[in-house]
Parts: structure tokens; sequence; C-alpha cells
């Protein structure tokens, strides 16, 4: 499958769910105010900034799957993950997976897949003028979200629209 003039391999998580905590009925969205100090251990990301929404799907001490919503223009910023690679799966619309040293950016349309190796900064990004939804696999290793840059206003070029 090609991908903005990337090759896109297709891949296939097989995960044990014995292992896995059930996932929260209702959805994590980033605008929560009052999160306790457990949730916010465990998700590092909320209050870094903010998108339609995020549902944890699944998650173990060593994975966690992510449903994520963008509206038109949104991104989740610059961060880095010093012990995980991140797997982008786009299930609607379409993303642009942005990451430094080097400077790339990949379109990911519905089915398309894109690996951020560990330590790697990386930004995602809603180019279109319709909703946009993909998962995201973090792991294996230990889960962290480090912030770069300016978490409200990022700094990218963004690719032209679909």
């Amino acid at each position: 499958r090609q991908s903005g003039g990337t090759s896109v391999t297709p891949f296939c998580l097989l995960v044990d769910n014995s292992s896995l905590r059930p996932s929260l009925k209702s959805s994590y969205s980033l605008h929560m105010e009052n999160a306790d100090d457990k949730a916010a251990d465990l998700r590092p990301w909320q209050g870094q900034f903010e998108v339609n929404n995020v549902t944890v799907v699944a998650e173990t001490p060593e994975l966690r799957v992510l449903e994520l919503t963008l509206d038109p223009g949104e991104c989740v910023p610059w961060h880095a993950h010093p012990s995980n690679a991140d797997i982008f799966y786009c299930i609607e619309g379409v993303i642009d997976v942005h990451e430094k040293m080097p400077e790339t950016a990949v379109r990911l349309d519905v089915g398309a897949t894109h690996t951020v190796p560990e330590r790697r900064a990386h930004l995602v990004h809603n180019p279109s003028n319709a909703r946009a939804r993909f998962l995201n696999i973090q792991g294996p290793g230990a889960y962290d979200y480090l912030p770069i840059g300016d978490q409200v206003q990022p700094e990218f070029t963004p690719k032209a629209a679909p």
C-alpha cells in the first residue's frame, strides 16, 4: 500500500487479552479538568494539549492502545517517548505524522500505518476539512509523554490539504 509516496506495510497486533485491564466505558477527553492523581500518573498527556477526543482502548504496563479523534486542523503537538515506539493506524479521514531528525512528514489514509521509533520527536496533524480518527499503539516499554516546544501553538509546516 502506498501513502504519500511512502510504502506502508500492514501490521497485525496480537495481545493476550487476559493481561489487559478492562477499558473504561467513557472516553478520556483531554478537556477533563478534575482527573485524580492516579489517573494523571497513567495519562501523562493530560493537560499538555487539547484535541476532540482520546479514548483508552487497552493498556498494560508495557503497552497502550489509544483511539484519537482530531477535528480539522487539530494536532497532537511535538513530543517524544524515551522508552517506546508509536504506531499510528488511520481509521477515518487522513492524518500527517511529522518527525524531526530527520525532518519528514508521512500522510496516512484509512488503513495505512506508520511507526515512529522511540526517542524521535513527532507531531500528528489533521490537514483536512473533515474529522480524522486513528489508533495509536504505544510500546513495548514504559510510557511517558515528553513535550517539546510550544504545546498550544506548535511550529511545523503542514503538508498541502488532501
